[in-house]
């Protein structure tokens, strides 16, 4: 196309902007061509790393933080080019609301694109503090793990992922961290089965832990063969866990995560062929394969840090 007829400095501000619009529409592409062509794309092993959800998590909105500040740059320089050329009366003659839908149009995608970079990284922050008390709650474990018990972080079991699953003679262990809800969380105690926080009396719905909890029990039974009993345990962090009259599921603090190791329930104790028979169950559950997908991820994370809108 012959655009001899334009001056340089509109030739040049056009190419910069459509630039930058293009490697933004390319960044979207890019993400929904991940979507369709994942389900033909060989699926890569699990980690037993605590926190694993939260590890793909940062590495998924890390790689689309990037892409949005690339595009970001590159808008801001087409901005820049323009404005500077309006300064300079080198605007070419144009009616007034041609002026004005370009403005508009320049708006609302820098708007767009701001907001869409500011709860990305809020959202990265978040899961950040999150995994620092995943990793905190592991250390602490190893504790359990000095007392005879083998510990095992992320186990995927169906479509959940249970944070932490603790084996020993004892029985079999279902530890998961769940922060509270708001960040001004004084006390925190089970009722009608299920969290209830103070002071501002917000209910947290265990609906979906305990049908996670059954999911494990299914998944052992049909993996060993046998009916296998297990304790569900949550630790919450930065809260005081007050007295409750309902001892399921048994809530401890983040710091005295490990005082479960005392809790003896007859009919969880395993003999030596059934703690060999989960071992194996659950080491070779830990190297199936989990998804890549950031709606799965965060749908996962929903319980302990909700994604907003534009992530």
């Amino acid at each position: 196309m012959d655009l001899s007829f334009l001056p340089a400095y509109t030739v040049f501000t056009s190419i910069a902007l459509s630039v930058a619009i293009v490697y933004l529409l390319l960044c979207w592409a890019v993400v929904l061509g991940n979507g369709v062509l994942r389900r033909f794309r060989p699926t890569r092993p699990a980690s037993c790393r605590p926190g694993e959800v939260i590890h793909q998590a940062l590495k998924i909105t890390g790689r689309r933080l990037d892409q949005f500040r690339n595009a970001a740059l590159l808008f801001g320089v087409a901005m820049l080019m323009l404005t500077l050329f309006g300064r300079l009366d080198w605007w070419p003659e144009a009616p007034l609301w041609g002026f004005g839908l370009i403005a508009f149009a320049a708006t609302a995608l820098q708007g767009f694109g701001v907001a869409k970079i500011v709860q990305l990284t809020r959202y990265r922050m978040r899961l950040s503090k999150l995994l620092e008390k995943h990793v905190a709650m592991a250390q602490r474990l190893a504790e359990a793990q000095l007392r005879g018990n083998r510990v095992y972080h992320s186990v995927p079991v169906g479509d959940a992922i249970i944070d932490n699953v603790i084996v020993g003679p004892n029985g079999v262990y279902s530890l998961h961290l769940f922060p509270p809800p708001v960040d001004d969380c004084e006390s925190v105690a089970l009722f009608n089965t299920d969290l209830l926080f103070q002071p501002n009396d917000v209910r947290y719905d265990l609906s979906q832990y305990r049908k996670n909890i059954g999911a494990l029990v299914k998944a052992l039974k049909d993996g060993i063969g046998s009916k296998v009993v297990v304790l569900p345990v949550i630790a919450i962090p930065d809260c005081l866990i007050e007295p409750s009259e309902e001892n399921l599921p048994m809530v401890v603090s983040l710091e005295s995560c490990t005082s479960f190791v005392g809790w003896k329930e007859p009919k969880a104790f395993l003999m030596n062929d059934e703690l060999e028979a989960i071992n194996r169950w659950l080491a070779k559950q830990s190297l199936e394969t989990q998804s890549d997908s950031m709606r799965d991820v965060a749908t996962l994370l929903d319980s302990q840090v909700p994604r907003p809108a534009l992530v």
